[in-house]
C-alpha cells in the first residue's frame, strides 16, 4: 500500500479523528511497515505533528535493531492475518518500564491484508502490582513454614535452625541467618543458625562487638545496637560493607535486611535474610519478615517456662487464624486488581464463590472445604489478569485468538499460586474450574471424578452466575434460563449432584443474581 494514497481506504475522517485522542499510543501502517497515520499521544512521544508521520518507517525514529525487530513482527501479523500480542522492557527517564503492544491486521472488502494497526500502552503498574503480590507469597509462605517450625522444633537451637531452613527452602533468598550473643560483654556475634545457598558466607563471617565500634557497624552490628530494621538494597555500595564486599560478591549477596530478635536478657541477636539481586526486599516483605521475627521471639520466650510453652499453644492458634485471614486479604487483593482491570466483571468472581459456598452447604461440606472453595471461587479467574482488558470486556464475539488467550486463565491461576502453602488445593480448584465430566474443558482435558469436587462445584456456579447476572452488554438471561442450560448439561459436562444441589438453591430463592442496579448504591 502506497503511503501517499492511503487517506481513507482505512476509515473516514470521523474514525480517524476518534483514533488520534484515544489514550493508547496508536499507530496505522500499510503492508511495508510505512507509518499511515497515528494518533496525538504518539505523535507527542516523537515531538512531530501527526501530518508529518505519513510515509516514515520504525528506521525513522528507532535505532536500527529495534526498529527492523518491530518490522519483524509487523511482517508476521501481516502474513499470517492473526492479531498479536507482546510485553516488553524498555528504559523511560532511567527507570525500568514495560510496555504490551497489540498488533491487528486490516484487510479490505475482498479479505486482502492492506495494513495493521498498533497499538501499545504502559503496564508497568500492573507488572509491578504482580510482583507485589508475588513478593507477598513469597514471604507468608516462609512465614507459614516459620510457624509450624515454632510447633515442632524440639529444642531452641533446633528451632532456630528450622527458621533459616524455612526461608530459604523455596531459593527465593540464597541465604538467611540468624547472629547474636548471651549478653553485650562479647567481643564478637556468634553465627547461631544459617542456611542458603550461599551457606558457605556466613561461616567466614567474623562480626566485631564492642564499645567503641559503633561507627563502624556492619548491617547485623547496627540492627542489634541500634534495635531497628535495616533494609539495605545496595549491599556492596553501602560503606560499612566494604571489608565483606568481594566475599558477597563470591556468593551472589547483593541486598539485606536484618531484624533484631531478643529473647530475654541472655538472647540478643538479628535475623538476616540476604537477596541475589539489589532491591530484593518491597515493604511488604519487611512487614512479613518482622512478623516473622516477632513469631520466633515469642516461641523462643514461650519455651522457658512450662507456662508459658502452654500459653503459646493457645496463641499459635490464634496466629493461625491471623495468617488465614491474611492470606484472605492477599486473595481478596488480588481479585481487587482484576475487578479494576476488568469493570464488565466487577463482582463476577465473589457472587460466583457466594452461590458455590450455598451449593457446597446443600451437599453437606463441612466448614473447613466451605472455606476453601469461598476463596477459590474469589481468585477463580485470576489467571486473566494475563488477558489483555480490551479482550476482556469485549462486547462481541471474541476471535479464535482472542478466545486462546481467555482460556488460558486457569492455568496462569494455578501457576501465580501453586507455591502457596494453602490449607486447601486453591491452585489445582482454580485450574480445574473449566474442565467438564466427558473430557471436553480445558486446560487439562480432565473427566470424571479426577475432577475436584470444589472444582465441579464452581463450574456449575461460573455458568449460573454469568447467565442470571446482568452484564454492562447484556441484560440479565434469568434464572430460568440458567437452571434449563446446566440441566441440558447435566450428566455429561456437569456433576449432577452438583446440579441438583444448585437448581435446589435457586428454586428456593437463596442466590440472588447480580443486578447492576442493586449494586450502584454500593
Amino acid at each position: 500500500m502506497d503511503a501517499r494514497s492511503t487517506r481513507m481506504p482505512f476509515a473516514d475522517y470521523t474514525l480517524q479523528a476518534a483514533i488520534r485522542q484515544l489514550p493508547d499510543r496508536v499507530i496505522i501502517k500499510d503492508t511495508h511497515s510505512r507509518f499511515i497515520t497515528c494518533n496525538q499521544r504518539f505523535a507527542d512521544d516523537l515531538g512531530i505533528r501527526i501530518e508529518d508521520i505519513a510515509g516514515k518507517t520504525d528506521h525513522d525514529f528507532f535505532p536500527p535493531a529495534l526498529a527492523a525487530s518491530y518490522q519483524a513482527d509487523d511482517q508476521k501479523v501481516i502474513a499470517s492475518g492473526v492479531a498479536v500480542v507482546l510485553q516488553e522492557p524498555y528504559m523511560l527517564d532511567g527507570k525500568h518500564c514495560w510496555l504490551e503492544t497489540s498488533k491487528s491486521p486490516i484487510f479490505d472488502d475482498a479479505g486482502l491484508c492492506i495494513g495493521l494497526t498498533v497499538i501499545f500502552k504502559d503496564i508497568t503498574q500492573q507488572k509491578q502490582d504482580h510482583d507485589e503480590m508475588q513478593r507477598r507469597a513469597w514471604a507468608l509462605q516462609a512465614n507459614s513454614r516459620t510457624n509450624q517450625a515454632l510447633v515442632q522444633a524440639s529444642d531452641e537451637q533446633a528451632l532456630l535452625q528450622a527458621v533459616c531452613d524455612a526461608i530459604v527452602a523455596d531459593q527465593r533468598y540464597p541465604l538467611a541467618l540468624i547472629a547474636g550473643m548471651q549478653d553485650l560483654q562479647q567481643q564478637r556475634l556468634q553465627v547461631l543458625a544459617a542456611a542458603g545457598t550461599a551457606h558457605a558466607y556466613s561461616e567466614q563471617l567474623d562480626i566485631c562487638w564492642t564499645k567503641d565500634s559503633a561507627s563502624n557497624d556492619g548491617p547485623i552490628a547496627s540492627c542489634i545496637r541500634q534495635g531497628n530494621t535495616i533494609n539495605i538494597h545496595a549491599l556492596q555500595q553501602h560503606p560499612s560493607f566494604q571489608p565483606w564486599k568481594a566475599l558477597a560478591s563470591q556468593h551472589g549477596l547483593h541486598a539485606i535486611v536484618a531484624i533484631p530478635l531478643v529473647a530475654g536478657p541472655d538472647l540478643i541477636c538479628a535475623l538476616a535474610v540476604y537477596g541475589g539481586a539489589e532491591q530484593s526486599f518491597s515493604p511488604v516483605e519487611v512487614q512479613v519478615f518482622e512478623e516473622l521475627t516477632r513469631n520466633v521471639q515469642f516461641g523462643i520466650q514461650s519455651r522457658r517456662t512450662r507456662v508459658a510453652y502452654q500459653q503459646s499453644l493457645q496463641e499459635q492458634a490464634a496466629h493461625a487464624q491471623v495468617l488465614e485471614n491474611a492470606l484472605e486479604k492477599a486473595l481478596a487483593a488480588i481479585a481487587s486488581v482484576l475487578e479494576q482491570r476488568d469493570p464488565y466483571t466487577a463482582g463476577h468472581q465473589k457472587h460466583v464463590a457466594e452461590l458455590a459456598v450455598l451449593i457446597g452447604q446443600e451437599l453437606r461440606l463441612d466448614a473447613h472445604r466451605l472455606r476453601g472453595l469461598y476463596l477459590s471461587g474469589v481468585v477463580h479467574d485470576l489467571g486473566k489478569i494475563e488477558v489483555p482488558a480490551e479482550i476482556l470486556s469485549k462486547p462481541s464475539r471474541l476471535h479464535p485468538v482472542e478466545f486462546a488467550l481467555v482460556k488460558r486463565h486457569p492455568e496462569v491461576g494455578y501457576h501465580i499460586l501453586k507455591n502457596i502453602d494453602f490449607p486447601w488445593p486453591i491452585a489445582d480448584i482454580i485450574r480445574q474450574h473449566h474442565e467438564y465430566l466427558d473430557g471436553s474443558g480445558y486446560p487439562l482435558g480432565l473427566s470424571g471424578k479426577s475432577i475436584l469436587l470444589e472444582s465441579r462445584i464452581l463450574t456449575v456456579a461460573d455458568i449460573v452466575e454469568s447467565m442470571s447476572s446482568d452484564r454492562p452488554y447484556r441484560a440479565a438471561l434469568g434464572i430460568g434460563q440458567a437452571i434449563a442450560q446446566i440441566r441440558l448439561m447435566r450428566g455429561t459436562q456437569l456433576d449432577p449432584d452438583v446440579v441438583d444441589a444448585c437448581i435446589r438453591v435457586l428454586e428456593r430463592g437463596d442466590f440472588t443474581p447480580h443486578l447492576l442496579t442493586l449494586e450502584a448504591g454500593d
